[in-house]
């Protein structure tokens, strides 16, 4: 599909914002936005509108709006003075004001986009890269230049092998081998050429450089196609012990590329129509159900990974998210099915049987076990996920999310901040293992504090544990989370509830203790 008004084009299909015959270079997130906007073409949208469409609901401040909005504009040539383009709408909204004219582009029969181009993770050296199988995401990582002398070779080439490492573990990315890659050390190759000889989508690029006891790590990921940069940053670290140097700023990079590929798939994904939507497609828009947790979206993501199940039973990705997402019905009773739990396990346990090694599967399989009250189970897999992939924020918080639950405060928390470090962007769910310690330490002021981060309103937890806390510290208003459970889930029961998130007996009563504070009776 394309949108065109005056001298512009967006070209959702190569995802490129044109001027006349020149490409526009524009950050996706901004890209986004200027697709959305055009695509409701005078007519205001509110910023609920725009949070809901552009960043999938999550919990976005003002000033990444107006920062979005501001470069959106510079890449039309407009200003905040003229908006020519995007004017805003005091108190209501932004609107776009142009004539916008929509196009649609014949299907090309064999033609696969790079971002879809597909090649077996950590892909075998001299391997013959599929095309036709799998719609994953392909990376490679060309060797980083080595900015010093020849004695500093070895640590870049050492991150750049540990780099592809470390990103063949999230499963749901395609990585080329590093013998591969490293054929292209020292050569001077544009990126067309690089991604036709690896079939890749996508290009890792980075330097090493050291200078007065300190290093400096650049890295950057580009669209092999567009040539635009999705993403980049530098580190700069103090040289102490190497090999640790080497360890923890591989982890950030992998973690970094491995969430920024999977929000530039979603974001593709979201392109698409009902009828063309792949099994992986359904996956990735049933994703956005993680970050939300909301019962609208919990019933959406259960239609999508039910399709996608049908579409593609061999996905290991999708029956662990369908065993995420079943397991909600029983966790936070949105949109009930008879037995929930013996459908979680079911899927955890296709998802683990098609992939032992799929970290996200095993972790949802510690889950399944944890609500069956299986704690040495739980135990079990959940080590197992965490050694599959120690860098994937999700299943970092998700496990350390269930120790805090079943009374291991602070190894969850430990976890949680870890999954935190690697992904600055997270869900604000991730704070629970925090506010779950902090009461437990008897700081009640800073278990309010973790609420108020949190938020998510619609969930039953939230409100207990503000409840709990502000009954502690004899709150007047220590009623009203006590009144908004009742009003969520009119049958509470607080024991119940605590019981049913396998919670130890000790915080149970000191739970309950708090709740009875603030007036709960039971």
């Amino acid at each position: 599909m394309r949108y065109r008004f005056d001298q512009f084009e967006i070209d959702l299909t190569r995802y490129e914002l044109r001027r006349g015959r020149d490409t526009c270079p524009v950050e996706p997130l901004v890209f986004d936005l200027i697709s959305y906007l055009a695509s409701n073409a005078n007519r205001i949208v509110t910023r609920d509108d725009m949070v809901a469409a552009v960043w999938q609901g999550r919990a976005i401040s003002d000033a990444t709006i107006s920062s979005c909005i501001k470069s959106a504009r510079r890449a039309l040539g407009d200003s905040g003075d003229s908006q020519s383009y995007i004017r805003t709408v005091r108190g209501r909204g932004f609107e776009f004001c142009a004539n916008v004219e929509v196009g649609h582009d014949p299907p090309t029969a064999g033609t696969i986009p790079p971002a879809t181009r597909t090649a077996s993770s950590a892909e075998p050296d001299g391997a013959s890269l599929s095309a036709d199988h799998d719609p994953k995401p392909i990376l490679v990582v060309l060797p980083f230049a080595n900015l010093n002398t020849e004695t500093d070779e070895y640590f870049a080439d050492g991150l750049t092998e540990d780099i592809i490492t470390n990103l063949s573990r999230f499963r749901d990315l395609r990585v080329i081998g590093g013998a591969s890659s490293f054929q292209f050390k020292g050569r001077t190759h544009d990126l067309s050429e690089i991604c036709e000889r690896t079939n890749a989508g996508y290009v890792v690029q980075g330097s090493v450089r050291r200078a007065a006891g300190r290093l400096r790590i650049s890295v950057q990921l580009i669209d092999g196609e567009t040539g635009v940069q999705l993403w980049g940053d530098r580190y700069d670290r103090e040289m102490v012990d190497i090999f640790d140097l080497q360890d923890e700023v591989t982890r950030i990079i992998a973690a970094t590329l491995g969430v920024t590929m999977q929000d530039v798939a979603l974001q593709r994904a979201m392109k698409k129509g009902p009828l063309q939507l792949s099994a992986y497609d359904c996956l990735l828009r049933a994703r956005r159900y993680t970050w939300m947790l909301s019962a609208e979206m919990h019933g959406e993501a259960r239609d999508l990974l039910e399709k996608a199940v049908e579409l593609d039973p061999l996905s290991a990705d999708a029956h662990a998210l369908l065993a995420n997402v079943y397991l909600g019905e029983h966790r936070f009773d949105m949109n009930p099915r008879p037995n929930p739990i013996g459908r979680a396990l079911t899927h955890a346990l296709a998802a683990t049987s098609l992939d032992p090694k799929n970290a996200y599967a095993r972790c949802w399989l510690a889950i399944v076990h944890f609500f069956r009250g299986e704690n040495e189970r739980f135990e079990t897999e959940a080590q197992l996920a965490l050694s599959l992939n120690p860098n994937d924020p999700e299943t970092l918080a998700d496990v350390g999310h269930y120790y805090a639950f079943m009374g291991e405060f602070e190894r969850g928390a430990a976890l949680s901040r870890r999954a935190q470090q690697l992904n600055p962007l997270h869900p604000s769910w991730y704070y629970f293992s925090f506010a779950r310690l902090h009461y437990s330490q008897r700081r009640y002021d800073e278990t309010l504090a973790d609420m108020q981060r949190i938020g998510l309103p619609h969930f039953a937890w939230s409100h207990l544990l503000a409840a709990a806390a502000k009954g502690q510290l004899g709150h007047p208003d220590a009623g009203e989370p006590v009144a908004k459970l009742f009003e969520i889930k009119p049958g509470f029961s607080a024991r119940a509830e605590l019981q049913k998130w396998n919670a130890a007996a000790d915080d149970l009563q000191h739970i309950l203790e708090g709740l009875r504070k603030a007036g709960l009776k039971e």
